[in-house]
């Protein structure tokens, strides 16, 4: 365990006031059931650069915000005695103890499924970012490979880190509980995690957060684009209706990358490279989670029925429509039309 009290990392950290106070890590052994406490100086800089790396990260990140369903539940109890400096860092072991515990119990249900949790390293941290104090908890990938030169195997951590699951609790100037972010790898965060492991409660509920998610693209997002072209928000408006209706989990780089970042605009000026920036900042300015599990039922949204094409010609849509049946494009002559993928019409066309 390292304690590192006041240690500004001006070199790692140049854009950030990120101060960190105590930290500490353990590898946790399912199978054997222990963990091991993994001690650390400052001049082993690759390590602790790793660490610190890993710790800056999540310190940047949002999450779902959760709240305490009691501050007398045993993580909770410890973080905050550790903040009003009541009790000694090294306490946070008994953390340690407890993800132990539970991610052997959760182990031995998943087992039977044939699927296996990630063991991965233990991290958790006292920081101070920017003037505000945190506590940070994370399991962060860990690696075993083959040393070339001595053909044996080796465990160690990756340059290219990777965050199995994380949360990061802020405090006030009271140093009261202020905000809990949780994120994870998975598609949905793992129950085990926030709910037996941090005893947390959602914020804001699913049904909620997918009213406001998709309401505040349309509003912040889709009708913008509505004023510069309205093809293209119809376009973009129907992919998000899909996107909504047709994922179990709504996660906002996810939405970016198939509804906005590969979308090419009818509009030829249009610029979607501004809005897919826009939308990535919606969840914090708006106050909804970036990721979450989606309620179909909760998008009352229709998709317009009918698109006029030609002053005789109508196309009537009659439910939704999945990506790339329908898709613009240009002849040889560089006129333009759209394209619909139909054997049917194909054929009554005489194809």
């Amino acid at each position: 365990m390292a304690d590192n009290n006041d240690l500004q990392q001006e070199a790692a950290f140049p854009q950030r006031d990120l101060q960190l106070h105590s930290i500490g890590s353990y590898t946790l052994d399912l199978d054997a059931n222990k963990h091991t406490s993994l001690e650390a100086t400052d001049n082993e800089a690759d390590y602790m650069n790793f660490i610190h790396g890993i710790v800056h990260e999540i310190s940047t990140q949002g999450g779902r915000q959760f709240i305490c369903n009691s501050m007398h539940t045993e993580v909770i109890n410890i973080v905050s005695q550790i903040v009003n400096n009541d009790i000694d860092f090294s306490e946070v072991e008994a953390i340690a103890d407890r993800l132990l515990r539970i991610e052997v119990e959760a182990q031995e249900k998943i087992s039977r499924l044939g699927k296996q949790l990630h063991e991965g390293l233990l991290i958790i941290s006292h920081i101070t970012d920017r003037n505000v104090e945190k506590i940070i908890i994370c399991k962060a990938e860990t690696l075993s490979y083959i040393e070339r030169t001595t053909f044996t195997q080796q465990d160690g951590f990756p340059l290219k880190k990777k965050i199995f699951k994380s949360v990061q609790i802020t405090f006030d100037n009271d140093k009261n509980i202020e905000e809990i972010y949780v994120n994870d790898i998975n598609e949905s965060i793992s129950k085990y995690w926030w709910d037996t492991f941090l005893e947390l409660a959602k914020k804001y509920e699913d049904e909620e957060n997918t009213k406001k998610a998709f309401s505040i693209i349309e509003s912040k997002i889709l009708n913008i684009i509505r004023k510069e072209s309205n093809t293209d928000f119809w376009n973009l408006r129907n992919t998000t209706i899909h996107y909504f209706r047709s994922n179990e989990e709504f996660e906002i780089q996810d939405y970016i990358e198939k509804c906005l970042d590969g979308y090419v605009p009818e509009k030829e000026d249009l610029d979607i490279e501004k809005f897919a920036l826009k939308a990535r900042e919606l969840p914090t300015k708006f106050v909804f989670d970036p990721q979450f599990s989606l309620v179909k039922k909760a998008i009352t949204a229709k998709i317009k029925k009918t698109i006029s094409l030609h002053e005789s010609i109508d196309l009537v849509l009659k439910g939704e429509v999945n990506p790339g049946t329908i898709e613009s494009a240009r002849n040889g002559r560089q006129e333009k039309g759209i394209f619909i993928k139909t054997s049917t019409g194909f054929d009554e066309f005489g194809g």
